[in-house]
């Protein structure tokens, strides 16, 4: 008996348990403990370094999924293709910090010469050597090693989240169900996350840091082999064969174009009656070739489309056809809300540790933002309804950051376990952000898009992050959360006065046509 396509919540979970067991929230003690990065400007520095590595290049795989995936003939080839190619290049860029440790730390006879005693290699500042704080320093050239593989690291990750949040996308809307059914499949990459967290706090406890190398490998293998199963299952190639290996049986060819003309003539009537401004909506037409096969007629589609990738240049303008300040403000609120974020999805653990918390209460804060996502994320479509807008959905979400931020700041020393009443903030803020980004992503660029789209929302968001973590090089502990709940207060207000004047704008308008 055959059975239908796996569902994207699979992909999700194997996906977040390699971000996990990559460093996840740890990556920051990895650097710090591992690879000795003892000042808080050299974390921050390379934390930064990922972001803008990620910010410049996600949105670009993004539109690289969508053309191979058009390419190759859609059921998601394209598209796995790319997380396989991304993931692996990710693990052999964390595995070589294992030989470029020991090359510094190796003479050249095989015997060990502790690199802290060579003073050309140990330079101030000034430019003097500092034999005082040798013991604790990393050598300029070994540092310089580390931030470019994780530049790599950072390139193979960054298109994972924006293509996979596409592949869900475009399986939702082929299978004919509501695209606001994504947090259902999202929501068990949370599930992963947060056991992946539990259990790595404790092996780190007691293997150390170096277990990580393990993790990441075990972790890379199990998405190679959960994208198999799921590409086998929905009849696009295996990954790494030249074949077919599985024909894809889906519903009855004409009764699937009869729903897809359903679904988009819904969708349209849905905009019709939408009482305030949306953001920036992409309409199509379908139309049926002599064949019989499905296309679109993209009323605001040119000639460059055809090409299977949408430069950074359109994207913008499909940003700008529809509600200009609304959309700008919404993407102004996205760079503040991540450039908070930044400290407390990347550096967040290492003040848990000025607090004086251990990695297995690090690990378990995880479970903890994890079990307010698994509802939330759930029940994004009925959140999303009750709320009225996606604007309202990150506005809340910003909320939720700004009293966990500050509420960090006055947490006494000595006492990490109040960060647990803070911790179901995050999952708020997570799970509306996410569910609001992919709402507004996947409904102002055109069908078949959807990666783009992603990407460029996530391009958006590491950017801020980048900046957050500029920020985190210069200020520390309580003032460092006080200034970015201050950045992201300012973007929700942003938000706030652009929802405000499209809204004013559009009442103005039906006023016009009524009289």
């Amino acid at each position: 008996m055959s059975t239908g396509p796996m569902r994207p919540r699979v992909l999700y979970f194997a996906v977040f348990v390699y971000f996990s067991l990559s460093g996840g929230r740890f990556t920051a003690t990895f650097l710090e403990h591992e690879l000795q990065f003892t000042e808080n400007w050299m974390v921050s520095c390379a934390m930064a370094i990922q972001l803008l590595t990620a910010s410049l290049c996600s949105s670009w795989l993004g539109g690289v999924a969508d053309s191979w995936e058009e390419s190759r003939g859609g059921k998601n080839r394209g598209r796995l293709l790319i997380m396989s190619l991304g993931l692996t290049l990710s693990t052999i860029a964390t595995l070589l910090h294992i030989p470029g440790s020991l090359f510094w730390v190796n003479n050249g006879s095989g015997g060990i010469q502790s690199w802290q005693n060579n003073p050309l290699l140990d330079m101030n500042v000034d430019g003097g050597t500092d034999m005082a704080d040798s013991q604790q320093s990393i050598p300029l050239p070994l540092l310089a090693y580390h931030l470019f593989l994780r530049a790599i690291y950072a390139i193979g990750k960054a298109g994972i989240t924006p293509v996979l949040d596409g592949l869900t996308l475009a399986q939702l809307e082929r299978e004919g169900r509501d695209k606001q059914e994504y947090g259902k499949e999202r929501v068990y990459g949370a599930v992963s996350w947060g056991i992946a967290h539990i259990l790595f706090g404790p092996a780190i406890d007691l293997f150390g840091f170096k277990v990580l190398y393990a993790t990441i490998l075990l972790s890379w293998l199990g998405c190679i082999i959960t994208f198999h199963l799921y590409a086998k299952s929905s009849g696009a190639y295996c990954i790494g064969s030249n074949e077919v290996v599985a024909t894809c049986q889906l519903i009855d060819e004409k009764k699937y174009r009869d729903d897809q003309v359903a679904i988009i003539h819904d969708d349209l009537e849905d905009e019709k009656k939408t009482p305030d401004e949306p953001i920036a909506t992409y309409e199509s037409t379908v139309i049926f070739e002599e064949d019989g096969s499905l296309s679109n007629n993209d009323t605001n589609a040119n000639s460059e489309h055809s090409a299977g990738r949408l430069s950074f240049w359109q994207l913008l303008r499909f940003l700008f056809e529809k509600a200009p300040v609304l959309n700008v403000s919404y993407i102004i609120a996205v760079f503040a809300l991540w450039a908070g974020m930044s400290v407390v999805e990347s550096l967040i653990f290492l003040y848990f540790e000025f607090l004086g918390g251990a990695n297995i209460m690090c690990g378990f804060t995880v479970a903890v933002t994890v079990l307010f996502e698994l509802p939330l994320f759930h029940y994004a479509p009925e959140v999303l309804k009750w709320l009225g807008s996606s604007v309202s959905m990150l506005q809340w979400a910003a909320t939720a950051y700004i009293v966990r931020a500050v509420g960090y700041s006055l947490i006494p020393q000595s006492h990490p376990y109040w960060v647990l009443l803070l911790e179901p903030l995050h999952g708020i803020t997570i799970a509306f952000a996410s569910t609001s980004s992919v709402d507004v992503a996947s409904s102002w660029v055109p069908r078949g898009y959807e990666s783009s789209g992603q990407g460029f929302l996530s391009m958006i968001g590491q950017l801020g992050q980048f900046v957050g973590l500029c920020i985190a090089g210069y200020l520390d502990g309580r003032t460092l959360y006080r200034v970015l709940a201050a950045v992201v207060t300012v973007g929700a207000s942003i938000l706030a006065m652009g929802n405000h004047y499209a809204t004013r704008k559009k009442d103005d308008c039906t006023y016009e046509s009524i009289r």
